[in-house]
C-alpha cells in the first residue's frame, strides 16, 4: 500500500486546505468591512427604523443575517466556478503526487457531499463570525446619532492593550513552532501560524497610530495639508480600519511567505535535479518503478554497460525496495567514486569532505532528510538493513537533500553488498566526459546502441528532459498557490476600499466642512488616496515582516514536519519587489470609490440644520 507515500499525500493535502483556510482568513474582514459599509451608508434608514419602534436586537439581527447571506451568495458562487476551475489543476497536481509520493490515476472529479456540506458549514461560521462586531456596532447607535452623518464620541479601545497581546502572541511564536509534532500533522506550526497572523493584527492599530503621529509633519511638506489631514485621520481611525490593514497583512505575509518558500523550493530542487539526478542518459528496465525495482538490467544491456564506450562513464547502480518497521524506503547501491567525480549532494548533516571519501570507500551510508525524519536515526548512528542476501551494518556519514519522500532513500556504495555475477544492476546513468563535445550526438549514439540490442526492454531517457519535467512538474503545481494569493490579495483589495468608503460616509459632514470653507474637491481627493497609501504602506510594512517570520515556519517547520524534508532558504527579491507596485496600485484603485462617495450630495445640503 505505500502507507509512507499516503502519509505524504495527506500532508499534502492537509497543507493545502490549511492554505485555503487562510484565504477565507481573509476572506473574513471582507464581510467585516461590507457588513460595516452598509451599516454606514443607511443610518438614515436605521434611525427611521429605531423611530418606529424597532429595538436593537432587531437592528442586529438585521446586519447579522446580512454577512450570513454574503457568505452564503459567495459559497453558492464558489462552488460551481472551483468545479470548473479543478479539472484544469487536478491533472498537474496528480502528476506531482505521482512522481514525489506515490503514484495515482488522475482520476474524474467527483464532488464529496460531506466535503460540500463541511464547507457550507465554515462559510456560515466564518460569515458569522465575521458580521457579528459590525452588527453589535450598529444595534448601539441611538436613532438621534444615527440621523447625524457621524459617529459621535464612540468609545476608543484601548491599542496600547490590543499591542501587548499581540506581541505576546508573537514572541510565542517560536517557542510553539519548537515543540514536537506528529510526523505529517504538524500541529505546532499550525498552531504558532495562528498566533503569527492574530499577533500582527492585534497590533495594526497601535502601528497605525504611531505612523499617522510620526509621519505627519513630514508629509505635511511632501504633499501639503491633504497629506497632513490624512496622516491626522489615519492616527484617530477606529478599529474598523486596523481590522482592514489586518486582512492587508495576511494577505501580503502569505503571499510573501509563499514566494519566499517556493523560490526556495524550485531552488533547491533545482540543484538536487542537477545534482543527484544527474547524468547525460538514464537507462533501466522497462515499468521499473511500477515493478518496484524488481527486474534486473537484460544481459546485452550490462555487456554494453561495462564495456567500453570512448568519451563517456558508466554508472550502474542497484535500487532495492526495503522496510523498516511500517516504511518503506529505496536502499541505492551505485560505484560511488564514479557519481562523485561528476555528481553529487546537498549536504545538510555531516561533513561532507570525509562523508564522500567514506562513502566511496564503502565505510558508511548516505541517508536521505525523508528517511532520517522516519527513522529517527541521523550522522554518527549506524544503518543495519538486510538487502537480498547481504547484511549490512555501516555508520551513517552524513545526511542529504532528496526529494523522492517515499520513505526517503539510503545510498551506498556496491561494496556494501555481495557481488554477484553477473552483476544484479537496476538501471545506469552515463556521463560525458568532455562537456565541449557534442553530447546530443553522443546520447544519441548510446541511446540507438540500447535500442538495437535489448529492443523495447529499456526505458531510456535524456538526463535534460527528465530534469526539465521535473521543474515543470513543481511549477504546474504551485500554480494552485499562485491561484490562491491573488484570490487573498484581491479579496485585501476589496477589504481596503470598503473601509475607505466607511471612513468617507463617516465624516461626510467634515469633508463637506472643508469644502465650505474653502477646500478644493482635488484637496479632498488627494487626502482620500494619501490615506489609502499610508494605510496600504502599514500593511505591506507589516505584511513583509510578518511573511518572513511565515515562510521560516513553512520552511523549517511545516514542510519537514509534514514531508520530512527542507530547502535551502533563498530570497525572490525581485518578486517581492514587483509585489510593492501592486499593493501602491491597489491603494490608488481602492481610493476611487471612496473619494467619489464624498461628493454624493451638495455641502449646502449636508450642512443645514436638522
Amino acid at each position: 500500500e505505500k502507507e509512507s507515500g499516503l502519509r505524504m499525500i495527506r500532508s499534502y493535502q492537509l497543507n493545502l486546505s490549511v492554505l485555503s483556510f487562510a484565504s477565507l482568513f481573509v476572506g473574513m474582514f471582507l464581510v467585516y468591512s461590507l457588513v460595516a459599509l452598509n451599516a454606514a451608508s443607511r443610518r438614515r434608514e436605521l434611525s427611521i427604523l429605531r423611530s418606529l419602534g424597532a429595538g436593537e436586537e432587531t437592528v442586529f439581527r438585521l446586519f447579522l443575517f446580512e454577512g450570513i447571506l454574503l457568505g452564503i451568495l459567495g459559497w453558492v458562487i464558489a462552488v460551481p466556478l472551483s468545479a470548473g476551475l479543478m479539472p484544469y489543476l487536478l491533472t498537474g497536481v496528480s502528476e506531482t503526487v505521482s512522481t514525489l509520493f506515490v503514484r495515482i490515476p488522475a482520476a474524474r472529479l467527483r464532488l464529496n457531499p460531506w466535503e460540500v456540506g463541511l464547507s457550507f458549514a465554515v462559510t456560515l461560521a466564518v460569515s458569522t463570525a465575521a458580521a457579528w462586531q459590525p452588527a453589535r456596532d450598529a444595534m448601539r447607535v441611538p436613532p438621534v446619532e444615527a440621523m447625524a452623518i457621524a459617529y459621535g464620541g464612540r468609545p476608543k479601545r484601548s491599542a496600547g492593550g490590543l499591542a501587548l497581546s499581540g506581541l505576546v502572541c508573537v514572541a510565542l511564536v517560536w517557542p510553539l513552532s519548537v515543540i514536537p509534532g506528529h510526523p505529517g500533522f504538524p500541529l505546532p506550526g499550525y498552531g504558532a501560524t495562528f498566533l503569527l497572523f492574530l499577533g500582527f493584527a492585534l497590533t495594526a492599530p497601535w502601528g497605525l497610530i504611531r505612523l499617522g503621529r510620526h509621519t505627519s509633519g513630514l508629509l505635511r511638506r511632501v504633499g501639503g495639508m491633504p497629506a497632513f489631514l490624512a496622516a491626522r485621520y489615519v492616527r484617530d481611525s477606529d478599529l474598523r480600519t486596523a481590522i482592514s490593514v489586518g486582512a492587508l497583512i495576511t494577505a501580503v505575509a502569505l503571499y510573501a511567505a509563499l514566494v519566499i518558500m517556493i523560490h526556495s523550493f524550485r531552488s533547491s530542487v533545482d540543484l538536487w535535479a542537477h545534482q543527484t539526478v544527474s547524468g547525460d542518459l538514464f537507462v533501466r528496465p522497462r515499468m521499473a518503478e511500477l515493478n518496484r525495482y524488481r527486474d534486473m538490467m537484460p544481459p546485452k544491456a550490462v555487456d554494453l554497460i561495462q564495456g567500453p564506450v570512448d568519451g563517456i562513464d558508466a554508472v550502474p547502480y542497484r535500487r532495492i525496495e526495503s522496510r523498516r518497521g511500517s516504511d518503506s524506503y529505496l536502499l541505492e547501491a551505485m560505484d560511488a567514486a564514479a557519481f562523485l567525480k561528476h555528481g553529487g549532494f546537498n549536504w545538510v548533516a555531516g561533513h561532507p569532505d570525509m562523508a564522500r571519501d567514506a562513502l566511496a570507500r564503502g565505510e558508511g551510508v548516505v541517508v536521505s532528510e525523508v528517511f532520517g525524519a522516519h527513522s529517527g536515526l541521523s550522522v554518527g548512528d549506524r544503518y543495519q538493513a538486510r538487502a537480498g542476501s547481504s547484511r549490512i551494518d555501516l555508520p551513517i556519514l552524513g545526511v542529504v537533500r532528496d526529494y523522492r519522500t517515499r520513505g526517503g532513500v539510503v545510498f551506498c556504495d556496491f561494496q556494501a553488498l555481495e557481488k554477484t555475477e553477473p552483476p544484479e544492476w537496476s538501471g545506469a546513468r552515463f556521463f560525458i566526459r568532455d562537456r565541449e563535445a557534442d553530447v546530443e550526438a553522443l546520447t544519441a549514439d548510446l541511446r540507438r546502441r540500447f535500442a538495437e540490442c535489448c529492443g523495447d526492454q529499456l526505458e531510456i531517457t535524456d538526463g535534460r528532459d527528465l530534469r526539465r519535467a521535473i521543474l515543470d512538474i513543481f511549477d504546474e503545481t504551485f500554480a494552485v498557490t499562485t491561484v490562491l494569493l491573488l484570490i487573498a490579495l484581491l479579496v485585501a483589495a476589496l477589504g481596503i476600499a470598503t473601509t475607505l468608503t466607511v471612513l468617507v460616509l463617516e465624516r461626510t459632514r467634515e469633508l463637506n466642512t472643508l469644502l465650505a470653507v474653502g477646500g478644493g474637491k482635488g484637496q479632498i481627493r488627494a487626502m482620500i488616496i494619501w490615506e489609502a497609501l499610508l494605510i496600504v504602506l502599514a500593511g505591506q510594512v507589516a505584511g513583509l515582516a510578518c511573511g518572513f517570520i511565515l515562510s521560516w515556519l513553512l520552511v523549517y517547520v511545516i514542510n519537514y514536519h509534514s514531508f520530512g524534508w527542507t530547502f535551502l532558504y533563498r530570497v525572490d527579491w525581485s518578486a517581492l519587489g514587483m509585489s510593492l507596485p501592486l499593493i501602491i496600485l491597489t491603494a490608488l484603485v481602492s481610493a476611487v470609490p471612496a473619494a467619489g462617495q464624498a461628493f454624493r450630495e451638495p455641502p449646502s445640503t449636508l450642512l443645514r440644520e436638522r
